[in-house]
């Protein structure tokens, strides 16, 4: 039913944005100027300009989880809603960048969060042309349409990403070390590439050298975008880590913290088109997964971790009904083969009136993971992890006001839909996120 709905919502907005598409492309060139821009263009800053450039945004955050579900000691669903979350400084960014040279430029991205600040990115780009550029540093990695833009709250459409990038359940990790870079220009576009690699998952001891690729065609002319990207964690057959223990919470890549060890690779593709005030997104992400899991922590997971019985049958196979108590590490299923897969379509409406400008949008995001549990202090995510098969449906919609360029407010409601204790269920949740992007000694020499 929820994938019809989103079929018809679709259908629908894809109509409608026809009747505009003999507009004059003028007429609309003042409201998609604040349209799903990047945050440098937003505060009409040019990265690696001659002089020094400060920069960011903050953002504060409320939000509401209703009716979630669980199983209590009769083995019915009950459900419970979450108590109100409000986080006033949900996010702060400081971001810095300028030229050493004509061809070399240094950037950096401070993040404030959770009462600690840390670099999330501190680069320094080589360029030898527009066809060759090599970063080299800590830097967000080129993949999809969202991932080097996630740390930009108030430039994208919408509050959450793509379930691709919940960090709860991310399907490799965000950022790389070494990037090479470039673009050519085309008739009517430009073709652009990037390679990159760096550090295995977990920081493994071995000589582990992963891969990640992007390559798009961008025509701003046609208002599409169209690419793929894709993720190996080895391209020389070695198993990579977990980035965090066991017990520390969620991964912050691709590899679950309950495994001895992991290869595996991210296949996708993804397109944008432009139909005047209309802006459409989708994307598909596969995982194939070759992991080894550590038998003691499933044991741990098993008896502490609240797992569901078909993750108990998944982890034990023939003995999964042997009782808690008289388990031993011989009855874990230590190998584990995997796929995980994701698939999102982002609808959105730009218009300009007196007081600001208006982004309604409808969002349709579905992800399944067969391997994942509940429990985030075991490195579960509570939401692909509470179902009976692993895959849930989240259909969001919302809107994005903008009085000025630089503040957006962003008001969402989303509900997801799932498999749990042998039902279909929804629970839904609501958001409103403030966010104000700003510049700071723009001039500095």
């Amino acid at each position: 039913m929820q994938k019809k709905l989103a079929a018809i919502c679709i259908a629908t907005l894809w109509s409608i944005s026809s009747l505009w598409a003999q507009e004059e492309q003028q007429q609309d060139s003042e409201e998609l100027d604040l349209f799903d821009l990047s945050l440098e263009e937003l505060l009409d800053i040019k990265l690696y300009d001659d002089r020094f450039m400060l920069y960011g945004f903050i953002n504060a955050n409320v939000e509401k989880v209703f009716n979630v579900p669980s199983v209590n000691g009769e083995g019915q669903t009950i459900t419970e809603s979450e108590p109100l979350s409000w986080s006033p400084i949900q996010n702060f960014h400081l971001y810095g960048s300028g030229n050493l040279s004509k061809n070399i430029g240094v950037f950096f991205n401070l993040a404030y969060n959770d009462r600690a600040i840390e670099v999330r990115e501190a680069y320094g780009n080589f360029k030898l042309s527009n066809a060759w550029q090599l970063r080299v540093g800590q830097m967000y990695r080129r993949f999809g349409l969202y991932n080097e833009r996630l740390d930009q709250i108030p430039t994208f459409v919408g509050i959450e990403p793509p379930e691709l990038f919940d960090t709860d359940h991310l399907f490799l990790t965000r950022t790389t070390n070494l990037m090479l870079h470039g673009e050519r220009l085309l008739s009517q576009g430009k073709f652009t590439y990037a390679l990159t690699s760096g550090q295995a998952e977990g920081g493994s001891p071995q000589d582990i050298i992963p891969l990640g690729w992007d390559f798009r065609y961008q025509s701003d002319r046609n208002g599409i975008i169209v690419g793929t990207s894709g993720y190996s964690s080895s391209i020389n057959g070695q198993n990579a880590l977990s980035t965090v223990g066991f017990g520390e919470g969620p991964a912050m890549g691709g590899i679950l913290p309950w495994m001895d060890g992991d290869q595996f690779a991210v296949f996708g593709g993804f397109v944008e088109k432009r139909i005047n005030r209309f802006l459409i997104q989708s994307a598909y992400w596969r995982t194939e997964h070759s992991a080894l899991r550590n038998p003691e922590n499933v044991l741990t997971m098993v008896r502490e971790a609240g797992i569901n019985q078909t993750q108990r049958d998944r982890f034990l196979g023939a003995n999964a009904s042997t009782p808690d108590a008289e388990l031993t590490t011989d009855d874990v299923i230590t190998k584990a083969n995997y796929a995980t897969h994701t698939f999102y379509t982002r609808l959105s409406y730009s218009f300009q009136s007196n007081v600001g400008q208006f982004v309604p949008y409808v969002f349709y995001d579905e992800l399944s993971n067969p391997e994942v549990i509940a429990n985030k202090a075991f490195g579960g995510d509570n939401e692909a992890g509470i179902t009976d098969d692993g895959r849930f449906i989240k259909l969001s919609m919302g809107v994005v006001y903008r009085p000025v360029n630089k503040v957006a407010i962003k008001l969402d409601m989303s509900s997801h839909t799932q498999q749990f204790n042998g039902e279909q269920i929804s629970y839904p949740e609501v958001r409103l996120d403030f966010s104000f992007g700003f510049d700071a000694f723009g001039g500095l020499e």
